[in-house]
C-alpha cells in the first residue's frame, strides 16, 4: 500500500466520521448524564451505569452521524480494521473495570476516564488531528487530579469534568473534518 493509498483512506476516515465528532460528542452527553445519575443511585450502580453508557452513546454516535450525512466510507477501506479495534480497546480492559467497582467503586469512573483518554492517542494518526492527543492527556490526567482532589465524590466530578472534556473536543475535531474535507483528498 502506498503513502497515497493511506492518505486516501485517512481522509475517507475523518470524512466519513467527521474526525469523530458524533462519538465524542453523545459520549460527551453521556458522561455528564452518568455524573447527573450518580447523585440519585448507589455508588455501585453509579459504577455501573458510567461502564455500561457505551450502550446509549454508540448506537446515538451513528444516527447522529447518519443524521448529519456524513459521506459513507468504503467497505474496503484498509484503516476501517484499525478503526473498530481502536474503538473496542476499551472493552479488552473490562477486568480493570470490574476490579476498581470491587475494591473502590467510587473510583471506577476514574478507571474509565484513565483507560478512554489511553484510547485517544492512536486517533491523533487516524484523524489528522492533535486534539485527540490532547484530549488523551486531559481525559486521563484530568481525571486522576479530580479524584485527588475531590476523593470518593469524584464518582460524581469525574462524569462533569470528562463529558465537559468531550464536548470541548467535539467542536474542535468537527472543525478540523470540516476543514479537511473543504480541501479535498489528497
Amino acid at each position: 500500500m502506498s503513502k497515497l493509498d493511506i492518505d486516501q483512506a485517512r481522509y475517507e476516515s475523518i470524512a466519513s466520521a467527521g474526525a469523530g465528532f458524533a462519538f465524542l460528542f453523545c459520549f460527551g452527553l453521556t458522561w455528564i448524564a452518568c455524573a447527573i445519575a450518580s447523585y440519585f443511585v448507589s455508588v455501585e450502580i453509579a459504577a455501573w451505569i458510567y461502564i455500561l453508557q457505551a450502550v446509549v452513546a454508540a448506537p446515538a454516535a451513528l444516527a447522529l452521524q447518519r443524521a448529519l450525512r456524513y459521506p459513507k466510507a468504503s467497505p474496503d477501506n484498509p484503516l476501517w480494521p484499525l478503526a473498530i479495534q481502536l474503538f473496542l480497546v476499551q472493552a479488552v480492559a473490562f477486568p480493570a473495570y470490574i476490579l476498581a467497582l470491587d475494591i473502590a467503586p467510587a473510583y471506577t469512573p476514574v478507571v474509565f476516564a484513565a483507560l478512554l483518554g489511553a484510547h485517544f492517542l492512536p486517533y491523533q494518526w487516524l484523524h489528522r488531528t492533535r486534539v485527540y492527543g490532547v484530549l488523551a492527556v486531559v481525559v486521563s490526567v484530568g481525571a486522576y487530579v479530580v479524584a485527588i482532589v475531590a476523593g470518593t465524590l469524584s464518582v460524581h466530578y469525574t462524569g462533569f469534568f470528562v463529558g465537559a472534556a468531550l464536548l470541548v473536543a467535539s467542536v474542535f475535531v468537527r472543525a478540523h473534518a470540516k476543514r479537511v474535507v473543504a480541501v479535498g483528498a489528497p
